[in-house]
């Protein structure tokens, strides 16, 4: 059993009631979305039996190649339990571009230099194989920036991804007001300027999640500002430490959402999860960046019926009233939550934020 849910403060005559929203995970295998790729973990010692991994090969180009033009990525994928065998997904400086065997990919949107290729599929059985090559892209002069260009276009544009999840797959694990928060959030950042990106419930699958963040990556620069908010279950999981849960109920690792991030050029990032546990997160917030934590290894909080949010969604909403930066939103949330958490007894909460960029940070 794992304490992925958030825990719902009710008052019954003078008596505070902690209900504790439980996730019962009764799969034999787990899925985990790591920096590595898609792993399906065994519950059970000796679960899975004796299935191998794909053997995945990039068969065009070559590793080490200079490349040119448009150039076309093949790869093989062999399976012994599976038939057909598995398509691979293609990936290009870690940004998702196709699933399939062959990609035409148009080197002058890239900038000359280095780029890594990765070809990774996964089998019936959960295992994945991977690939990866690096080549040298030559077109004499740079290309048009492409996805992840390290430089800017002069222009500021800002960008936002608004994640919540109340609807799971199944209903024992459903919130209340997680959709609610990014609703939320994405009028805020439309008030301000953002292009605002929502997946809310079914709709934010793991490989949703995947293709929006890496849309999100492929269209800031060096100039953007790019807000990422997550609010839904989380849990520190084994040795991943802290996921998300996608409503397919895959756990998406910190350490996956990192090194999708480290592919970003803005240096003006904002994060806010409201989850549970969600704590190891802090890592997304490099040089540039802020990030606002509803909990380090203890529990986030639905509100109450006349909040309608998450307790720390609501008084971020609510800061805004006062204050002008994502540092002072984000240290006014705490505050609040905490003193919020204070008039219950045995409630404990555990919120921060990180500020790692110089200056106020301005939406």
């Amino acid at each position: 059993m794992f304490l992925v849910g958030a825990i719902t403060p009710l008052l019954e005559g003078n008596a505070t009631e902690l209900k504790i929203r439980t996730f019962k995970d009764n799969r034999d295998f787990i899925p985990v979305l790591t920096e590595k790729g898609l792993e399906i973990v065994a519950k059970k010692p000796g679960a899975g039996g004796r299935n191998k991994a794909p053997q995945v090969t990039i068969t065009n180009p070559e590793d080490g190649s200079t490349v040119s033009g448009v150039v076309t990525i093949t790869v093989t994928v062999n399976d012994k339990e599976d038939d057909p065998d598995p398509i691979p997904d293609i990936y290009i400086d870690g940004i998702l571009v196709a699933t399939s065997n062959s990609y035409e990919w148009d080197t002058t949107a890239y900038s000359d230099g280095s780029h890594t290729i990765e070809a990774r599929a996964t089998d019936s059985g959960g295992k994945t194989g991977s690939d990866s090559i690096t080549v040298t892209v030559n077109n004499g002069g740079g290309g048009g920036g492409g996805s992840n260009g390290n430089g800017g276009d002069g222009i500021v544009r800002k960008w936002a991804l608004c994640i919540g999840i109340s609807d799971y797959e199944g209903t024992d694990i459903d919130l209340n007001y997680c959709d609610d928060d990014a609703r939320d959030w994405a009028n805020f950042l439309n008030s301000q300027g953002y292009n605002v990106v929502l997946l809310l419930d079914r709709e934010a699958t793991a490989s949703n999640i995947e293709a929006k963040i890496n849309e999100l990556l492929a269209n800031e620069d060096a100039d953007d500002y790019v807000v990422f908010t997550y609010s839904g279950h989380g849990v520190k999981y084994r040795k991943y430490g802290s996921c998300m849960i996608s409503t397919d109920k895959v756990y998406i690792t910190h350490g996956w959402l990192e090194a999708k991030f480290d592919a970003a050029d803005s240096s003006h990032i904002y994060f806010a999860f409201d989850a549970c546990q969600i704590g190891d997160f802090r890592g997304v917030v490099k040089e540039g960046r802020v990030g606002a934590f509803a909990s380090n290894r203890d529990y986030s909080y639905d509100g109450t019926a006349d909040m309608k949010n998450g307790v720390f969604t609501y008084y971020q909403m609510e800061g805004w009233n006062f204050y002008i930066s994502f540092e002072d939103d984000a240290a006014y949330a705490v505050q609040k939550m905490e003193e919020w958490a204070s008039s219950y007894a045995g409630v404990n909460v555990d919120p921060f934020y990180v500020d790692s960029y110089s200056g106020d940070m301005l939406p």
